[in-house]
């Protein structure tokens, strides 16, 4: 496995740990602010699509309309984070090919997308939610979901496979 290149995150991330006597942690929390500036990113793309095509779709249905607009952002802001998640976060050189990590990608980030932006969506703006606070909402329950499929099936090799691993073997 090939290990990323340091960062300025990465520097800032190593200075606090070793300020707050937290170096042990210090690799887990620079992978954690990285996650977190390719999130916010990505929440950036995918909110302002959403807000264009809420003002620009033609469909009278506020909730129709919702989930159609989540499907354009959606589409539009997984490629960024696809391309930042394993270029920039998440040590993914190795056993599999980027064809593979991206159907991995793809599908996780698919049902988090289901789940969240979609259903959980549709609910929330029939309930009477505004669009944008439910997308709020959504985007939280998904950026929890998203990193830890993201860290079990993209990573070659991490804490969560190997406790996964020890378990099996204990059974």
């Amino acid at each position: 496995m090939v290990e990323k290149k340091e960062d300025i995150i990465d520097r800032l991330v190593a200075w606090g740990c070793h300020l707050l006597h937290l170096d042990k942690y210090r690799a887990t929390f620079q992978q954690l602010a990285k996650f977190f500036v390719v999130g916010v990113t990505n929440t950036a793309i995918n909110w302002t699509i959403f807000a264009i095509a809420l003002a620009i779709l033609p469909i009278p249905d506020e909730v129709t309309k919702s989930v159609i607009a989540s499907a354009i952002a959606f589409a539009i802001s997984t490629i960024f984070n696809f391309w930042a998640s394993v270029t920039w976060v998440f040590n993914t050189t190795g056993k599999k090919s980027r064809r593979r990590l991206f159907i991995e990608f793809a599908i996780f980030n698919g049902i988090a997308f289901l789940i969240f932006d979609e259903a959980l969506l549709a609910w929330l703006v029939s309930m009477n939610w505004h669009p944008m606070i439910a997308k709020i909402v959504t985007t939280a329950f998904g950026m929890v979901f998203n990193f830890i499929t993201r860290k079990i099936f993209l990573e070659e090799d991490n804490a969560i496979k190997a406790k996964i691993r020890q378990v099996r073997q204990n059974h």
